[in-house]
């Protein structure tokens, strides 16, 4: 049915009916030639989808990674005046597919959320799981969501997978949703059940412990540890780089405690290093400006512990950070857990550290204006 006599009509039918057997390669080729079609016909299709064809479509495309940026708007009007007919199953897939796609919908994403929390108690763990994670990718700020995941989800995690411990565990923390009790019960969950995890979910679980400043018992983190120095040849350095991370929580936390990645330091802080992106404009922007003021430093400092500064004054340990969009969630002044995760240990390091957010330095008209800011900032941050 995909065949070259194939219309766009049928091939989106096919999605919608049976999109989830496909192959990955005739998953790929038939979202292609469905990206191709547009227009009216297109759209009046899937305006006549019901809520299942409307999920498994947007599922279809974000698992075969196809750029269909208008396919998705249309797939987004439809569903939006048609949530209230959502059940879990599409209501998870289709904020999945949203996230995994990278498609911006913030009202969709909203009505997501309100929809879903009347229908939490008939999720099931994967559903739970790729919710909060769809949620947590797309950056979107949703608490009571959250905190209604976490409550149903403690019911249930004597059967979520590995990949659904660390995924949920993962969401709350990138979002910086406090939720000691679940991440309590998450621990023992996987405590045990480690021996089922693969190297990066065991990455990601220290990182996410650590992110979200969990501290009940250093047993967590060596066990984590422990297990995954055994294979540490499969970690890219992004996970590496989480590790280094939870090292540094767990050495702040417990001070006279090993970590048993110790060994491994130098080629931690190494795959950190390689992740730090190269600064943008708007830091040198603002360094210019520090300039301006006679306020001294170094541009991108390093610290001994492999964390990079926008500017920093070694000597009397205070720094400025410019924080960009990826610091916050979306549409929202509300930072990330990693930005929170990153100020709480240069705190803990001594760092006396000032943040300059993008929404404050974009409204500041000129260099008087600048300079009068940045003045003021970091005469509050030394008499604080």
């Amino acid at each position: 049915m995909t065949g070259r006599g194939a219309t766009h009509e049928s091939i989106l039918s096919l999605f919608a009916a049976r999109g989830d057997e496909f192959s990955a390669r005739n998953l790929a080729t038939a979202a292609h030639r469905v990206a191709k079609f547009g227009g009216r016909n297109r759209d009046r299709r899937i305006r006549e989808f019901n809520p299942r064809d409307l999920a498994n479509t947007a599922w279809a495309f974000a698992k075969a990674g196809i750029e269909a940026p208008h396919l998705f708007a249309a797939i987004a009007d439809a569903a939006h005046s048609r949530l209230g007919e959502f059940k879990p199953p599409e209501l998870a897939n289709t904020s999945w597919a949203f996230a995994k796609a990278g498609i911006e919908a913030p009202q969709l994403f909203d009505t997501i959320a309100l929809a879903a929390r009347s229908w939490l108690g008939q999720f099931n763990p994967q559903q739970l799981a790729i919710t909060a994670w769809a949620f947590a990718t797309a950056g979107i700020e949703a608490p009571q969501l959250f905190d209604a995941i976490a409550l149903e989800a403690r019911s249930w995690l004597g059967e979520f997978n590995p990949q659904d411990l660390a995924n949920s565990a993962w969401a709350f923390a990138t979002t910086g949703i406090k939720a000691p009790q679940l991440f309590d019960a998450i621990a023992v969950a996987a405590l045990s059940r480690l021996g089922e995890f693969n190297p990066q979910e065991l990455a990601n679980t220290a990182w996410v412990f650590a992110c979200a400043d969990w501290k009940k018992d250093p047993e967590f983190f060596a066990e984590l540890a422990c297990i995954v120095a055994t294979d540490l040849d499969a970690l890219d350095d992004r996970h590496l780089s989480r590790l280094h991370l939870a090292s540094l929580h767990f050495h702040l936390e417990w001070p006279d405690r090993s970590f048993p990645l110790s060994n491994h330091h130098q080629m931690l802080v190494a795959a950190f290093q390689r992740q730090d992106p190269s600064p943008p404009l708007l830091q040198r922007d603002v360094a210019t400006a520090l300039d301006r003021v006679g306020w001294a430093h170094i541009f991108e400092r390093v610290t001994e512990e492999g964390l990079s500064l926008d500017m920093a004054q070694p000597d009397t340990k205070r720094a400025v950070e410019v924080d960009g969009p990826y610091h916050y969630l979306e549409r929202t002044r509300v930072e990330t857990g990693s930005t929170r995760f990153k100020s709480r240990l240069l705190r803990r390091l001594g760092w006396n550290v000032v943040h300059v957010p993008l929404f404050d330095w974009g409204t500041l008209d000129g260099e008087r204006e600048q300079d009068s800011y940045l003045r003021a900032k970091l005469f509050a941050t030394a008499n604080a």
